[in-house]
């Protein structure tokens, strides 16, 4: 792989062995392949991420409406990929704070749903650093300003249905 001064992959050098694959019309190693182009999509999420935090501060900086209308667009393409992410991480988190979830959960709902925003972050985050856990990258997105309420809904919605521990069934 093809490495910039920092050590990070090179986007333009990723993309010229992509096209090598292409030109060449066959695959010789299909794991490198899909190495390549897991490392291709993982530069190309972080770069959107700066991109969505530079238009945030942008709009910040200005309170320019065509900024806010652009950003929120853009916040909303991405958020499928996000409400996919805070389910797999919703289920990963009932296996250890699942007990925690459930006992705040119908209230952190209700909240949600009431549109009580920083209610929610509050119980959530106190959640976690009672548990004496980090909060998850996901859920720091899924709480950033730049998203609309109805979205903020769906995100928490999506992560309490997955991390609210199930009552077992005798």
């Amino acid at each position: 792989m093809a490495e910039n001064v920092n050590g990070q992959n090179n986007l333009e050098e990723i993309k010229k062995q992509i096209e090598k694959y292409f030109q060449e019309g066959k695959v010789e190693d299909k794991k490198e392949l899909v190495v390549i182009l897991e490392e291709y999509r993982s530069i190309l999420k972080k770069e959107q991420k700066e991109f969505l935090k530079n238009f945030e501060l942008a709009y910040q900086i200005s309170k320019e409406n065509e900024i806010k209308k652009f950003l929120d667009e853009v916040a909303g393409k991405n958020a499928s990929e996000l409400i996919e992410s805070l389910k797999q991480k919703g289920k990963l988190i009932q296996r250890k704070l699942g007990d925690a979830f459930s006992k705040a959960g119908l209230r952190l709902i209700e909240q949600t749903r009431a549109g009580k925003r920083s209610d929610v972050i509050y119980g959530i985050t106190r959640i976690f650093m009672a548990n004496k856990q980090n909060l998850p990258d996901e859920l720091i997105e899924a709480f950033k300003p730049y998203y609309s309420e109805e979205l903020f809904k769906c995100f928490m919605f999506t992560f309490l249905s997955s991390a609210i521990k199930k009552e077992e069934e005798e």
